[in-house]
């Protein structure tokens, strides 16, 4: 157990070593000071834990095992991302450190992309696993259809699609507008189409329109490359291929 707690004690050094102090700026614009890590989650399997931020701690359980929290200070920025470095206050005193990281993360059960790889270590234990907000991976730029069940689609056919933060999703069939909505839990699951009915002169147009509205249907999960190809799932296999 000591030799455990020397290396966290220089995964910490390190991570303090290699933060780089944020530039001051006296005219701070109201938006910079916004608070972005209150809410922010991760979680990860075997063991199972999830961690929390509220606006003055980090709160980490191990599921069935124990809980601790310790004061959220202030981020550091690093090379690869973000360390907070804290104590637990109650008792004897104990380093509480989270590592976030801006790469990729998937979970190692459901399979499903987040945008943040984090690692905690705290009472002499280590936990990895991902966090943030997958919809910021989704939402943004518009999405143009790449490959739709096996056939590649050429940017003529003009299929393009748009999540938004709140569940919704829009986009161009090729002829017509159309809004669905989408939700996500241990995959993603999209609502009934609504689209616009104007007729389509160019016959194939229409028929990749009409095989987007009924694939879009069957999809159950996703992923998103490290190449940032999103890949949409039915329960046979990858039926949409999209890029930015």
């Amino acid at each position: 157990m000591k030799n455990l707690a020397k290396k966290l004690s220089a995964i910490a050094a390190l991570a303090l070593f290699t933060a780089v102090p944020a530039l001051a700026d006296h005219h701070e614009a109201a938006e910079d000071r916004i608070d972005h890590w209150i809410g922010f989650r991760a979680g990860g399997n075997e063991p199972f834990w999830s961690l929390v931020f509220d606006d003055a701690l980090m709160n980490i359980e191990h599921i069935g095992v124990f809980s601790a929290a310790a004061p959220r200070t202030r981020p550091e920025i690093t090379l690869n991302g973000t360390v907070f470095m804290s104590r637990i206050e109650e008792g004897e005193e104990r380093d509480f450190v989270v590592l976030v990281e801006d790469t990729l993360c998937s979970d190692s059960m459901s399979g499903m992309p987040f945008p943040k790889s984090v690692r905690v270590f705290v009472e002499g234990r280590h936990f990895s696993g991902c966090g943030g907000d997958t919809r910021s991976l989704l939402a943004g730029a518009e999405w143009r259809v790449t490959s739709l069940a096996g056939e590649d689609v050429p940017v003529s056919a003009g299929q393009l699609f748009q999540f938004d933060a709140d569940g919704g999703m829009s986009g161009s069939g090729g002829c017509n507008r159309f809004t669905t909505s989408y939700e996500l839990g241990e995959g993603i699951g999209f609502g009934p189409i609504a689209a616009t009915r104007r007729a389509c002169i160019n016959p194939e147009i229409s028929r990749l329109e009409g095989l987007l509205f009924t694939t879009l249907g069957t999809v159950i999960s996703f992923e998103i490359g490290e190449d940032g190809m999103l890949t949409l799932f039915a329960e046979f296999g990858p039926v949409l291929t999209a890029r930015r």
